[in-house]
């Protein structure tokens, strides 16, 4: 007869909570990219098993091949518009220094009476102005390279940064490919829940990766490849602001204004005003309210629909829990957090659902 004892459950539990923790503790800085590669495996899985299958194919291959095709469309547009930036602002810190070292008191207080008389401020007071800038000049001098060099260092850290979440998100994509099936069989056999609803909640999770994949990476693809092309016409660098505005218009209400507010800002200067009010309408009615607001409205009633039984009403449509969960999501994760907030917000959705089909005997609906 097996002998009993009295603490080994317990025992055994506040084991698996310590390696629980010990493991979150020890992958804290992955977690970002953890989550990433499982939001685009499980979005994209259903073509990676009808490419497994395929002649002279295996699963080895074919999570290669997606790998590869996740890099060629996710990270390597990125990479691109990190490393633009990163010498687009390391340029303009060595025009900025070497001006700043070519010029002289004199020059700086020519240049400083051009800027006064230009404005419509009275002579007293730009002479006062004048005055306050001249005493200041050495500390803003200082300022402004202090500054210049403090962007250079945080644009050089964020490249390094995105380096690592990339190789970590791709090693971690090829994996949950190929190994996919296995980890969630695995992860059901040591549920507690039934099958039923462990099964529940991973098609849940299927469902609404596959929506927040379409309504935000898509349509902020088909919003950066619309601003692309008008930046094309106009003779301006398309491909890098074309990457930009995809990339800000995850930010909500204001994100395409970041790219196309300088763009109207730099028509105006230039003394172009038609083309300044062709983008600015372009820009506000064609990409934010015909893309941003009918076709990923669209989009996601159609998902929806599509995905009812699997994805629930409650998780997709509570509109203002989705705009505050994107606002969470920035600041906890950063960029990342635009698609980590709703995702994560709409599973919390999922599991009051699972609790509520588990008791729905029980509960009170009158």
């Amino acid at each position: 007869m097996q002998q009993k004892h009295p603490y080994e459950e317990s025992f055994l539990l506040a084991l698996l909570l310590i390696a629980l923790v010990s493991l979150i503790w020890l992958f804290n800085q992955f977690i970002p990219a953890f989550l990433f590669a499982l939001l685009l495996a499980t979005s994209s899985y259903s073509l990676f098993q009808k490419l497994s299958v395929q002649p002279r194919m295996n699963a080895n291959r074919a999570a290669m091949l997606m790998t590869t095709a996740a890099f060629l469309v996710v990270f390597l547009p990125i990479s691109y518009l990190l490393t633009e930036s990163g010498r687009m602002g390391a340029e303009v810190f060595n025009q900025l220094q070497n001006w700043l070292g070519q010029q002289s008191p004199a020059s700086i207080r020519e240049l400083e009476q051009r800027l006064l008389a230009s404005t419509p401020l009275p002579e007293n007071l730009q002479h006062s102005v004048a005055q306050t800038i001249e005493q200041q000049l050495p500390t803003i001098v200082e300022k402004t390279k202090a500054l210049s060099l403090w962007v250079a260092s945080n644009l050089f850290s964020g490249i390094t940064s995105f380096i690592g979440f990339m190789a970590i998100a791709l090693f971690s994509l090829f994996f949950f490919y190929r190994d996919g099936q296995s980890f969630i069989k695995r992860l059901v056999n040591l549920s507690p829940l039934s099958n039923n609803l462990d099964h529940f909640i991973l098609r849940r999770f299927a469902a609404l990766s596959n929506v927040l994949t379409v309504s935000v990476l898509g349509v902020a693809m088909i919003q950066g490849l619309a601003f692309s092309l008008l930046m094309l016409v106009f003779g301006l660098p398309w491909l890098f602001l074309g990457l930009a505005f995809a990339i800000t218009s995850f930010i909500p209400v204001v994100g395409g204004l970041l790219v196309w507010g300088p763009v109207v800002l730099y028509f105006l200067i230039e003394g172009s005003p038609w083309l300044a009010l062709i983008t600015a309408l372009y820009s506000a009615v064609f990409i934010g309210i015909v893309i941003d607001n009918l076709l990923r409205t669209v989009l996601i009633q159609r998902l929806s629909q599509q995905y009812r039984q699997d994805a629930g009403r409650n998780a997709l449509d509570h509109t203002w829990l989705t705009l505050l969960s994107t606002f969470a999501g920035l600041l906890h994760f950063g960029m990342m957090g635009l698609i980590f907030g709703p995702m994560l917000a709409a599973m919390a959705i999922t599991i009051f659902d699972v609790y509520e089909h588990k008791h729905r005997h029980q509960l009170d609906y009158s």
